[in-house]
């Protein structure tokens, strides 16, 4: 007993030590030495926790979000178009997921500005830019597209104003604590008057391809004429709500029509034609063109095989041919009729996928006709290609 107390009075302070080792003598018969020593361990470590060192209170954690270095513009019809990634990461490197809202700036300067590629002093900028949008975190859908915000500046209040000034933007992003790690990058744009959209669009379909055609506009969105036109975008979606952001065309079109050679059958296509004018990058364009949805369906005949002929051998007639050109040829079908008679029949119900068929139903002396067509992938046939038997 003695040795549990002295243990215990090395742990704790003198109060406590005389008042616990007074209640262990008294309570705790002899004997029971291990639960004696396991209490005095435990009263020790209560007296040590006590004592412990509480740790220097650490600053907050900004979580502020780097600013867009992407910011695009271009000019779309009557109004500016603007693109900027959100952000993915804070200054101090935590993923950003206190964004709070998204602020665009625009500032007016009249005439093409001399300081429009190397921007201004955001001192300056921050001055004299008038917000012209701030989108809280609760409307972000309405302009995020997968990682990407789209902001339109449609100069409602004068549009004919758009066309005297050059316009310099940025964005900011606000944290939920209104705190943002400054502008973007800067990006200016100098509006033009550019040309409607194109009309009459149609489409025809072939094998190979989707042909599109449409009639150039006659003036300028501002009435003026004749239209400044640099070529035509062509833009496709199988989704008739939303089209892509970049058209199937890598340059613009200079002519008033389009072959589209890449696509699927058994797809129904929506296509939409814009104007491109002016000379700057990326280059304004005009509004879409009325939708023209196109199905495709392979109602074309493949291509008819080459050199079919019919060896008599015995009692056994070779068929030999060269295959069809086309590449959606899923196999062959040949018929057989008596020569002179009125009846074909199919040699072999299912297709024949080899370039050469032995036909051992026939009847000595008789001599027969044979017709061979392919046959592709939808089930078209093509025109036949006959041959008579031979004696080898």
């Amino acid at each position: 007993m003695r040795t549990s107390v002295a243990g215990f009075r090395k742990h704790a302070g003198p109060g406590l030590q005389s008042r616990q080792a007074k209640w262990l003598n008294t309570h705790l018969p002899i004997g029971r030495t291990e639960i004696q020593i396991a209490l005095t361990i435990f009263l020790a470590a209560l007296s040590a926790a006590g004592c412990a060192k509480i740790a220097e209170p650490q600053p907050p954690e900004l979580r502020i979000p780097l600013p867009a270095t992407d910011l695009a513009v271009r000019q779309v019809s009557d109004f500016i178009v603007l693109t900027v990634s959100k952000p993915e990461r804070n200054t101090n490197g935590s993923e950003a997921t206190t964004l709070r809202s998204v602020d665009v700036y625009r500032l007016s300067e009249d005439g093409n500005a001399k300081d429009a590629a190397g921007g201004v002093d955001q001192g300056q900028f921050t001055k004299r830019a008038l917000r012209i949008l701030s989108v809280s975190a609760s409307r972000f859908s309405e302009y995020l597209n997968e990682k990407t915000f789209t902001f339109q500046d449609r100069f409602l209040s004068d549009p004919s104003a758009m066309y005297s000034h050059t316009f310099r933007y940025a964005v900011r992003f606000i944290n939920d604590k209104k705190q943002s790690g400054g502008f973007s990058n800067q990006v200016s744009i100098t509006p033009v008057p550019i040309p409607l959209p194109p009309i009459g669009l149609s489409a025809k379909g072939s094998q190979d391809s989707i042909s599109l055609k449409w009639t150039a506009p006659s003036e300028n969105m501002d009435g003026s004429r004749p239209p400044h036109i640099a070529g035509y975008n062509i833009y496709r979606t199988e989704d008739p709500k939303q089209f892509p952001s970049n058209p199937i065309n890598p340059e613009p079109v200079q002519a008033t029509g389009f072959e589209d050679l890449n696509f699927r059958f058994d797809t129904t296509y929506y296509y939409a034609i814009t104007t491109v004018g002016g000379l700057q990058r990326p280059r304004p364009e005009s509004l879409h063109s009325q939708t023209l949805p196109v199905s495709t369906k392979d109602t074309f005949p493949p291509d008819p095989p080459k050199d079919f002929s019919a060896i008599l051998q015995g009692d056994t007639v070779i068929l030999l041919w060269a295959p069809s050109p086309s590449a959606d040829v899923d196999g062959y079908r040949i018929y057989r009729q008596e020569q002179g008679g009125a009846k074909r029949k199919p040699v072999q119900t299912e297709l024949i996928r080899a370039l050469s068929f032995r036909d051992s139903r026939v009847e000595a002396g008789k001599k027969y006709e044979y017709e061979i067509r392919a046959v592709d992938t939808h089930g078209n046939e093509s025109v036949p290609v006959k041959a008579e038997t031979e004696q080898r």
